[in-house]
C-alpha cells in the first residue's frame, strides 16, 4: 500500500502554529514582522521546519493571517499582490572556527538535516582569527565566526558584525539567565554565548609528581625548559596580575609594569609560548602548561593522568560567542546555524566531545556527568565567584598590554 505524498499546506500550518506557540506570537503579529523585516527572515525557522520534514511546496501568501471556518465575515480584502515564493535557507554556509572545537558529527548533521553545503575554514589562534574578520571589514568572506567576548565590543564598534533577529534563534530561550544579556553584548544582539572555560594549569604527574597548589609554579626552576605560557597576551598578564594581588583587567601603567617584571623573570624558565597547549602536553615537549580547562579535557584523552588546576588566588573565566558578520552571503542560514548549535542535544553533543562547557541550561542533564561532576571542568559557585572575566580594554589601553607584551616576546 502506498502511502499519501504529505500536503505542503498541511505542513506548514502545522510548522506554523507550532512556531507561533513557541514564540507566543500571534498570525497579526507575524505579518507585522514580514512586513518590517521581510519575509525572507520572518517565514525562514517555519520553512526550515517544513523542510526538514518534507515539505517542499510554498504555502499560499495568506496562510500567515487565515482565519477559521468558523470566523465571522469581514470586509471585503484589499487586492491580493502577486504570490511571492515563500524563501528558504541559503544553500550554503562558510564558517571559521578553531581546529577541534565543535562535535564530532554537527557539521555533517546539520548538512544531512537542512541540505545546506558548509565550507568549514579554521584557524590556529586568535590573532590570525581577527585579522581575517577585519581584512575587508565586514568579515573577511565569512558568515560565522567564533571570536572571544572581549572582541565584540569593538568589532559592533566596527560594523563588522551583523545584528541578529531573535526570530531566526528561538533555542537562545535554552540559555541559563546570565547569559541572556552579558556586558559585552546587552541584550545578545550580536553574539551569542558559544562556550566558557576557566584558565588554570596541566601538568604531567609522571614528570612532575608534586601535588601543585598555586601559580607559582609556572615559575619553579626545577621545570627549567618544560614549561609553557599560552600564546595570548591578556591571559599570560592575567597569570601574573594574580601572582601579585592585582586586577587582571588593571590599566595602571604602574601595575602593568610590575606585571612585566614579574614575566621577564619568568621568561628564560619557559620553553615555550604555546599556540597548541594539547600537542605540546601530550607530546612531552612540555611537562607543564598554562592552558584552558576544555584543553585538558583533549589532553586526557591521549595521557589520561594528566592534572589540572584552578589556582585558589584566582584565576580567568572566559567565553567565547557565535556571530554572523556583515558581510555574510548566507545570512538566514548562519542564523539557522547559531540557532541549531543552541539546541539541546546538539549543545550537549558538542560539550561532550570537546569538553568545554556551554551556557545551556536545556543542555546540561544530557552532558556526560563525568563532565558536570568535574569541579575542575564545572567548579562549584565557590570557585565561580572567584574567577574574573577578562574585560574589553578600550585600544589606548589595550596598547598598554600589547606593547609590553611585544617587549616580552622581543
Amino acid at each position: 500500500m502506498t502511502s499519501a505524498t504529505p500536503d505542503p499546506e498541511i505542513i506548514f500550518e502545522r510548522e506554523l502554529n507550532r512556531y507561533l506557540s513557541e514564540q507566543r506570537m500571534t498570525r497579526r503579529e507575524l505579518l507585522a514582522r514580514v512586513a518590517v523585516v521581510g519575509a525572507a527572515v520572518a517565514l525562514a525557522p517555519i520553512v526550515a521546519a517544513c523542510a526538514a520534514a518534507g515539505a517542499s511546496a510554498s504555502p499560499s501568501p495568506a496562510s500567515p493571517a487565515s482565519t477559521s471556518p468558523s470566523s465571522p465575515p469581514s470586509a471585503p480584502p484589499s487586492p491580493t499582490p502577486s504570490p511571492t515564493p515563500v524563501p528558504t535557507p541559503e544553500s550554503q554556509l562558510f564558517i571559521y572556527n578553531w581546529d577541534a572545537y565543535i562535535g564530532e558529527t554537527t557539521v555533517a548533521d546539520f548538512q544531512k538535516k537542512y541540505g545546506i553545503k558548509v565550507k568549514y575554514d579554521k584557524f590556529p589562534d586568535a590573532d590570525t582569527q581577527m585579522t581575517k574578520l577585519r581584512s575587508d571589514g565586514k568579515g573577511g568572506g565569512y558568515d560565522v565566526s567564533y571570536p572571544a567576548s572581549t572582541e565584540i565590543p569593538a568589532l559592533i564598534t566596527d560594523n563588522v558584525l551583523l545584528e541578529l533577529d531573535p526570530g531566526l534563534i528561538p533555542n537562545a530561550a535554552n540559555l541559563r539567565p546570565e547569559w541572556t544579556s552579558p556586558g559585552y553584548d546587552p541584550g545578545n544582539k550580536y553574539s551569542m554565548p558559544n562556550y566558557w572555560w576557566t584558565t588554570g594549569f596541566a601538568w604531567d604527574p609522571g614528570r612532575i609528581p608534586d601535588d601543585l597548589t598555586s601559580w607559582d609554579a609556572l615559575w619553579d626552576a626545577r621545570y627549567h625548559g618544560h614549561m609553557g605560557m599560552l600564546d595570548d597576551q591578556r591571559e599570560v598578564f592575567a597569570v601574573a596580575a594574580f601572582r601579585l594581588g592585582l586586577s587582571p583587567n588593571t590599566t595602571s601603567e604602574a601595575d602593568l609594569d610590575q606585571m612585566l617584571t614579574m614575566l621577564k623573570e619568568q621568561k628564560p624558565l619557559l620553553r615555550k609560548y604555546t599556540d597548541d597547549d594539547i600537542g605540546d602536553v601530550t607530546s612531552g615537549d612540555l611537562w607543564i602548561s598554562h592552558a584552558w580547562s576544555g584543553d585538558w579535557y583533549q589532553m586526557i584523552a591521549d595521557k589520561p593522568k594528566t592534572k589540572y588546576l584552578v589556582p585558589a588566588a584566582g584565576a580567568v573565566r572566559g567565553n567565547d560567542t557565535m556571530v554572523v558578520l556583515a558581510g555574510a552571503k548566507h545570512p538566514i542560514a548562519a542564523q539557522l546555524w547559531i540557532n541549531y548549535n543552541l539546541d539541546a542535544q546538539v549543545s550537549a553533543n558538542n560539550t561532550n566531545y570537546i569538553g568545554y562547557m556551554g551556557p545551556n541550561a536545556a543542555a546540561e542533564a544530557l552532558i556526560d556527568p563525568a563532565i558536570t561532576g568535574d569541579p575542575r571542568l564545572n567548579p562549584p559557585q565557590a570557585i565561580l565567584d572567584k574567577l574574573v572575566e577578562l574585560l574589553y580594554l578600550p585600544p589606548a589601553d589595550l596598547d598598554k598590554y600589547t606593547k609590553r607584551w611585544t617587549a616580552l616576546r622581543a
